[in-house]
């Protein structure tokens, strides 16, 4: 059985070799309250910057991967949002890597599935939670396969020691899509 160490979604293949990263300067509104973590989905809000994806098939733009910032005329650099925090205007950048329909992501399941469930929808279990200390992200995908629409579309299992299909806790690799038309 695979220990179960959830990291959110984490990019991990790409065709052209390069898993590509963007910063957006002012990237997450100064004061914003959810946390998030590296491996935490989000999507643009109305005013342009960054907030956590919702459980469920909810939008997604890329998976945050850190930011930095002055406040009181420190630089911090962080792996993860600290919720509320507030910065020093036009300091801010918010790095993330875009949604890539032909990139590959693994997820680790909150429960058991079967090896039946590869070409099938999954989305998130729960919202943008994670280790302050780490600044990893401790998302997980829902058990609940079959979902229309979908975030992910399941390709297979991930490829490591003792992850199975069937294990309370499975790594997944997953794909952009929904049933009705998956990625090719």
């Amino acid at each position: 059985m695979l220990l179960s160490y959830p990291q959110g979604i984490v990019p991990v293949y790409h065709p052209s070799g390069d898993i590509r990263q963007a910063q957006l300067k002012d990237g997450v509104a100064s004061g914003y309250g959810t946390s998030l973590f590296s491996g935490t989905p989000v999507k643009f809000t109305t005013d342009g910057t960054l907030i956590a994806t919702g459980t469920g098939a909810d939008v997604m733009s890329g998976i945050f991967a850190g930011c930095q910032f002055t406040t009181a005329q420190r630089r911090v650099i962080l792996p993860y949002w600290p919720a509320s925090q507030t910065y020093d205007a036009g300091s801010m950048i918010a790095f993330y890597q875009p949604i890539d329909t032909q990139a590959i992501y693994e997820g680790e399941t909150a429960a058991t599935v079967a090896a039946t469930v590869v070409g099938e929808a999954i989305n998130l279990d729960d919202t943008s939670q994670g280790s302050i200390y780490t600044g990893q992200s401790t998302q997980q995908l829902s058990a609940t396969t079959g979902a229309t629409p979908g975030l992910f579309i399941i390709v297979g299992l991930a490829e490591y020691p003792n992850n199975a299909w069937g294990d309370p806790y499975v790594r997944l690799r997953l794909r952009i899509g929904s049933p009705q038309g998956p990625v090719a």
